[in-house]
């Protein structure tokens, strides 16, 4: 692996931990309830980063399929109760997590460094800063899964 990638990759794989965590105990009502109207639920944060984990993916290498389209991008508007079960978001999130960690540790330096197609609020447009910053994204989102496991009354993903 790439030094420039290693540490980012590193935080990929704490957060592939804390994922399982965030859904442990959760039904599907509490998977689906939230705090008001302008907040997603968990299911729906769940299904958000595992989506955005199979855009990384690609960013390295030929895509594989996202299941749920554009059903969990910002912007989409969905009726929560339609969303699909939490175990096939799951599924998909443990099967991606190893292919994604090998598409990290076999990219090249001139891969990280291409220019990425898409550009994030950050100065480095390259693969390389497109993987920091959904890193950082990844983290953002784990903490909102954790406030809202406290919320539910369960116990939040560290500590």
């Amino acid at each position: 692996m790439q030094d420039s990638i290693r540490p980012v990759a590193q935080l990929y794989g704490v957060n592939t931990a804390l994922f399982g965590r965030a859904l442990d105990g959760l039904d599907r009502e509490a998977l689906l309830r939230r705090p008001d109207q302008g907040t997603n639920p968990l299911l729906w944060i769940a299904g958000h980063l595992t989506s955005v984990r199979y855009s990384v993916y690609a960013l390295l290498g030929p895509p594989l399929e996202n299941p749920w389209g554009r059903t969990f991008f910002r912007g989409s508007t969905v009726d929560v109760k339609t969303l699909p079960e939490i175990d096939g978001i799951r599924a998909a999130w443990d099967a991606l997590g190893p292919q994604l960690w090998q598409r990290f540790d076999e990219a090249t330096p001139e891969q990280l460094a291409a220019p990425s197609p898409k550009t994030f609020p950050i100065d480095d447009h390259s693969i390389r800063g497109a993987i920091t910053f959904l890193s950082w994204h990844e983290g953002y989102h784990m903490g909102q899964m954790s406030l809202l496991r406290r919320w539910l009354g369960h116990p939040g993903l560290v500590g």
